[in-house]
């Protein structure tokens, strides 16, 4: 969309905090990094974390972060109903946190082989800034209002979580796509997504505070 190439295009233009490390339950991250030339200063990148799990991690992110992968079938997964409409089977995992916490599980939504999505994620993970974070949600993949609600009271600078509905919570953003309403779900919110968010900006702010 052009309107929306505009903005990425903006965004690289003005982005100053280059080494921001975005946390994602989806392939937002990714785009964001892609849109601004920045690397992937995360190993939340190519995948997919149902909510209910995805904030789980977000109570614990470093010890989620710096946990082990492991393998599992599509049989095994909590979620294998839900997987049932993907056309092929991409790699299935479990992190299991490094202070003996729930395990959780990581789909790697564009990948082929786990030990080559396992490598990436160990990888990506050493760059993870704990300092210099943007944490972000979307209303989709098991996200309800509970966890919305949980998202908001996290302790994090700066989060945002995007919506098909309109909620009064300081971090979330309602985007107002008419497909989204058909749906009842957020998709592909990294082209939508500039109508109600500033990547930049945001990530700059993170670095202007401590200036």
């Amino acid at each position: 969309h052009p309107i929306a190439e505009l903005k990425h295009w903006w965004w690289r233009r003005t982005l100053r905090n280059r080494e921001v490390t975005i946390i994602s339950e989806n392939c937002w991250g990714g785009f964001m990094c892609q849109f601004t030339g920045m690397r992937y200063n995360s190993p939340f990148v190519g995948l997919l974390v149902p909510a209910p799990d995805y904030i789980k991690i977000l109570r614990s992110l470093r010890e989620y972060v710096e946990g082990t992968l492991h393998e599992i079938a599509w049989e095994q997964s909590r979620y294998a109903e839900n997987l049932k409409h993907f056309k092929f089977r991409f790699p299935l995992a479990v992190l299991t946190p490094t202070n003996g916490g729930e395990p959780v599980e990581i789909h790697f939504r564009h990948g082929t082989s786990f030990e080559e999505e396992a490598a990436k994620w160990y990888r990506r993970a050493k760059r993870v800034n704990y300092d210099n974070i943007i944490v972000k949600l979307a209303e989709r993949n098991e996200c309800t209002p509970k966890e919305i609600a949980e998202f908001d009271a996290l302790d994090y600078p700066s989060k945002v979580c995007f919506t098909v509905n309109k909620y009064d919570y300081p971090s979330t953003r309602q985007i107002k796509v008419a497909n989204y309403r058909r749906r009842g779900a957020v998709y592909n919110e990294w082209k939508y997504c500039g109508s109600v968010y500033n990547f930049a900006k945001e990530a700059n702010r993170l670095i202007e505070n401590r200036e």
